[in-house]
């Protein structure tokens, strides 16, 4: 009775959802913190109103697929998709409004757990529609009163139960039904409105909200015998820990015209924290990659800071003064680099029978001696000053390129006359104002601009899904802390555009 109560009472809700999703402003609904245990683990919340309006879901038979969907429902589900119907007709028919949240949210304790947290619109108007799904599934169903909620217990021939409880504000199903008791010892200070990571996300949210809180994690964790303090410890030093203990990550989807927007953040970890392991990117760099690229990435790390933590890990086994090369130490040899890292894939060789892709790596140098000292030691051949060829491991030679200020890897030969220039006319084409910001991911995903070989060895709906719908993706960090990822398609009229902007707060 329990399967048959989750699928046909959340079947419109769901169906509804879907549909607005498969086509993220923020609500003004009720805070639903103050419903949701603090032990929570991740909380998902969907604005259907806004969805619903982007998704056009009153003019949805107009989109073949979803018509032919609703067909199908039609005919192997009639009372379901007669649901469906009155839903899409009316938001709020059955008592609640589906044009406002609807969160999930998520525990970990003997099994995986939590509820459904749907708005209220009209009590009265919703317990008659739970009267009369109880009646056509021939389900017994009795309500109790408790607290200001509404309890509805439903109960089949089999003895199987399942409750729903509800109020003038909202209406929670549980995955479990023993979870309803402890709902009803749920406390101000023992619920997520007391979170002020929550609170910040709450306000925050977007269309698609997702919201993790790291204790629960690490509790599960230490419940398993795992010392997650030492872990920490041996990735990001003291000091990080009693702050990622605390902290959370939020997540927001917005879909706006042209470009689909996840926007995250970690929240409860102080900037200080952050910047102790990171550091401004040296844009220089950029001047020495190719012109064209297919895919980029740009960062930075505190090289030296980030080697001091990992040697305190007694698991990674790295000793800072261990003699690298004749006469310089790992702690020598950190020290030669700057932390700024670059790349890019920016052509391709094609014949016959390979496919080559052709890249281009770039670090930048404090102390080019050092390095020199390093590709010589490790045996490489030295075509020229400052040019070293490693061969024989690839089918192509790979050639490492040296001068005071950066250490260019590459497997083209152009791509080494560049470097030899000092400076690429057009490096990196139009993504390089972006890259030079540094922590930057670039991909183009138009297959147009890929050469024919490559797009022969992709099945052909795929060549056809990317040259028709796709243009790039990028991903690009704000404040180390928050960042967005971004996919731009080519049908503009697509994911109307709202005045409002999406963001998640720190």
């Amino acid at each position: 009775m329990k399967r048959l109560f989750r699928k046909q009472f959340l079947a419109g809700i769901a169906a509804a959802a879907m549909a607005v999703l498969t086509l993220a402003s923020c609500s003004n609904g009720p805070d639903f913190g103050e419903l949701i245990p603090d032990d929570a683990v991740a909380v998902v919340d969907l604005d259907l109103g806004t969805l619903w309006d982007k998704g056009d879901v009153d003019n949805i038979e107009n989109l073949s697929f979803a018509k032919l969907g609703l067909q199908q429902l039609r005919s192997d589900d009639p009372q379901t998709a007669a649901l469906v119907d009155a839903i899409i007709a009316d938001p709020t028919s059955t008592g609640l409004h589906l044009k406002k949240d609807l969160v999930a949210y998520f525990l970990i304790d003997d099994d995986f757990n939590g509820a459904v947290i749907a708005t209220m619109h009209n009590r009265k108007r919703f317990e008659e529609f739970l009267l009369q799904f109880a009646k056509d599934n021939g389900l017994a169903v009795d309500f109790k009163d408790n607290k200001g909620w509404r309890v509805a217990t439903f109960e089949s021939e089999l003895a199987q139960r399942n409750s729903m409880i509800f109020n003038n504000k909202a209406a929670i199903l549980f995955f479990d039904e023993a979870k309803v008791d402890d709902f009803f010892e749920l406390k101000h200070g023992s619920s997520l409105a007391g979170n002020r990571n929550f609170r910040q996300y709450w306000k925050d949210r977007s269309e698609v909200s997702f919201w993790m809180n790291m204790k629960p994690l690490f509790d599960l964790a230490k419940r398993n015998g795992e010392d997650v303090k030492a872990m920490v410890k041996g990735v990001y030093g003291e000091d990080f820990w009693e702050e990622m203990e605390q902290s959370s990550v939020a997540v927001n989807a917005v879909f706006d015209k042209g470009v689909m927007r996840t926007v995250f953040s970690c929240q409860g970890i102080s900037n200080k924290t952050f910047k102790k392991y990171t550091q401004s990117f040296n844009n220089d760099l950029v001047d020495l990659m190719p012109a064209n690229t297919y895919a980029a990435l740009s960062t930075a790390y505190n090289l030296k800071e980030t080697m001091k933590v990992l040697a305190q890990n007694d698991d990674m086994g790295l000793d800072l003064d261990e003699e690298v090369a004749d006469g310089i130490t790992l702690s020598d040899a950190v020290a030669a680099f700057g932390g700024s890292i670059i790349f890019s894939l920016f052509d391709f060789e094609v014949n016959e029978v390979s496919v080559v892709p052709m890249m281009a790596l770039a670090l930048d140098v404090k102390d080019a001696d050092v390095v020199d000292k390093l590709l010589a030691d490790a045996g490489l051949d030295k075509a020229e000053e400052g040019i070293y060829t490693l061969e024989g491991i690839f089918k192509f030679p790979l050639y490492m390129c040296l001068n005071k200020k950066a250490l260019f890897v590459t497997n083209s030969d152009a791509a080494v006359a560049g470097f030899k220039s000092g400076k690429v006319k057009g490096a990196m084409g139009p993504v390089a104002k972006k890259v030079r910001d540094g922590y930057y991911v670039y991909a183009d995903l138009d297959i147009d601009h890929y050469p024919d070989g490559i797009k022969a060895l992709l099945p052909q709906s795929l060549v056809s899904l990317m040259g028709k719908y796709l243009e790039y993706t990028e991903m690009k960090v704000g404040d180390t802390k928050s960042g967005e990822w971004d996919f731009y398609i080519k049908d503009k009229k697509q994911n109307r555009r709202l005045n409002t902007a999406a963001g998640v707060g720190c």
